[in-house]
């Protein structure tokens, strides 16, 4: 019993006897390097996170346009589904911008829509609604295919961006084919109740009633158009177009058709409308389209 009560009057001397002050100064020392540690930590995940999604965003699109005002005067926005887009590296030295928009689940390309409805159309009009206010001089609408049945005068679409004459006029095809259609409520053809239909409900307001004798005009959603013909409507017009197409029971096929035989009259065109080739593109004496004689007048 006198040996415990020893001990802890041995104990009650030492600690008496310790310097506290030199304890506090360790516990803020000990703090501090815990806290110095977890900052470090902190720092490194978020870099380490960036890494990983800059890795994962590595993409075809070439353009920035996120900024307040864009300084681009030309930009080629690429409806793709499962074409092979390497071709588009061609246009990097020529220092033509592209944005490609994705209707599959390639998580290579950053600009990925959720619904693959609409083909092409609902393409160029998630575009325009994303940059309605920060478009460049003109944009090329064009597929994600280098050359295909309906690309004619030229039959290479990089040649027609190389050859064009960029900004010359506010809506301009970038192929010679033809394609021809009508706008009828009653129709034993249903593309032609579709294009009614689609009129009526959203495009009617803009534009007026539908043409009574129908569409003629170049063929395939593939075309260039001015920034100043997209402004001429509202962002909501192009908008209320796309929610449109999204939420109708009628396959993209018919829905995303009306927009290829419409585009041009959303653009400021006539119902019946044809440009010739060397209107639209640089053109030698013998009538030849021309990259070389772009490039000189550039």
């Amino acid at each position: 019993m006198n040996i415990f009560f020893q001990s802890i009057i041995k104990v009650k001397g030492y600690l008496l006897s310790f310097d506290y002050y030199r304890l506090v100064w360790i516990v803020i020392i000990a703090l501090l390097l815990f806290l110095f540690y977890t900052s470090r930590q902190c720092q490194f995940i978020p870099s380490n996170i960036s890494y990983i999604k800059n890795s994962f965003n590595k993409t075809r699109n070439s353009s920035n346009q996120t900024g307040i005002r864009s300084q681009l005067t030309r930009i080629i926005v690429v409806s793709h589904y499962n074409e092979d887009i390497n071709w588009l590296d061609l246009f990097i030295g020529d220092k033509i911008p592209h944005i490609v928009y994705t209707r599959s689940s390639d998580p290579l390309i950053r600009h990925g829509l959720l619904v693959n409805k609409g083909r092409e159309a609902v393409v160029y009009l998630r575009y325009i609604v994303d940059f309605y206010s920060n478009l460049p001089s003109s944009i090329a609408f064009i597929h994600g295919h280098r050359t295909s049945w309906h690309q004619k005068d030229p039959n290479d679409v990089v040649v027609a961006l190389r050859a064009l004459k960029w900004h010359k006029y506010s809506y301009m095809p970038l192929t010679s084919t033809t394609t021809t259609s009508r706008f009828q409520q009653r129709a034993s053809e249903m593309q032609e109740a579709v294009n009614y239909e689609l009129w009526r409900d959203v495009l009617q307001k803009e534009l007026g009633p539908p043409p009574l004798n129908g569409i003629r005009t170049h063929c395939c959603a593939s075309f260039v158009v001015r920034k100043e013909a997209i402004l001429k409507h509202p962002k909501e017009f192009y908008l209320k177009i796309m929610n449109y197409i999204n939420a109708s029971p009628r396959s993209d096929q018919l829905t995303g058709r009306t927009l290829e035989y419409t585009w041009h009259m959303i653009f400021g065109q006539p119902a019946i409308f044809n440009m010739k080739s060397c209107d639209v593109f640089f053109c030698d004496a013998n009538g030849r389209i021309s990259v070389e004689l772009a490039e000189k007048n550039a």
